[in-house]
């Protein structure tokens, strides 16, 4: 398993509309929340995590993990939570960062190595994780779950004062490509948006 210098940061800080306002990061799935169980997948891949939150729930510090607030206010989606993790680990002397979301547990657990290893071949700034589906017969990107080039700070925080809000409209600035997972059963980037995802997720993980 990949144990590279290559931190990576939770992003958890929505604002869980579809869930009657309760923090989806602590929805129970079989006895672990949702964010023990990414906390568990990301540390069989990097020894530095951090959790990115606006909350203030005393939950969040039980992993001993750095809580990273958004470093530009206003809830500005997950754009401003890639910036904070950017400069967390760029104040580390991180040249890379990967972040991933606490609503989609079961991503690949060679997700980390895929990604740098991609980065490395291509030489992209940005490498997205991406996903087929049979349904829709078409690859899916999935811009939260990303590998950032540090040095792109400094462009993303001028964006975010312009008012870019979407990852892809900032990420089309600079070089990006991606890698495709799949998974037969499921969608490895399948997330938790609403209580019936929360009981298709326990189906899923029972019959695994």
């Amino acid at each position: 398993m990949f144990k590279g210098e290559v931190p990576a940061v939770i992003l958890s800080g929505g604002q869980s509309r579809r869930m009657n306002r309760n923090d989806k990061a602590f929805s129970s799935i079989l006895g672990k929340t949702l964010l023990e169980i990414v906390v568990d997948r990301l540390q069989r891949q990097t020894q530095q995590i951090a959790i990115n939150t606006n909350s203030n729930s005393p939950k969040y510090v039980q992993h001993g993990l750095p809580i990273l607030n958004d470093q530009i206010g206003g809830f500005l989606g997950p754009l401003a939570g890639i910036f904070t993790a950017m400069k967390w680990a760029n104040d580390m002397g991180h040249k890379e960062v990967m972040t991933v979301a606490v609503d989609t547990p079961l991503f690949p657990k060679n997700l980390l190595e895929e990604l740098f290893q991609k980065m490395k071949k291509s030489n992209s700034d940005i490498v997205f994780a991406a996903s087929f589906s049979d349904y829709k017969q078409r690859k899916i990107l999935h811009p939260v779950f990303g590998l950032w080039k540090t040095y792109l700070l400094e462009d993303l925080s001028n964006e975010l004062k312009k008012g870019v809000r979407k990852v892809i409209l900032w990420s089309e600035r600079h070089k990006a490509c991606n890698v495709c997972f799949s998974d037969e059963r499921i969608d490895p980037f399948f997330n938790v948006n609403t209580p019936d995802d929360i009981v298709l997720l326990k189906e899923y993980l029972t019959e695994k």
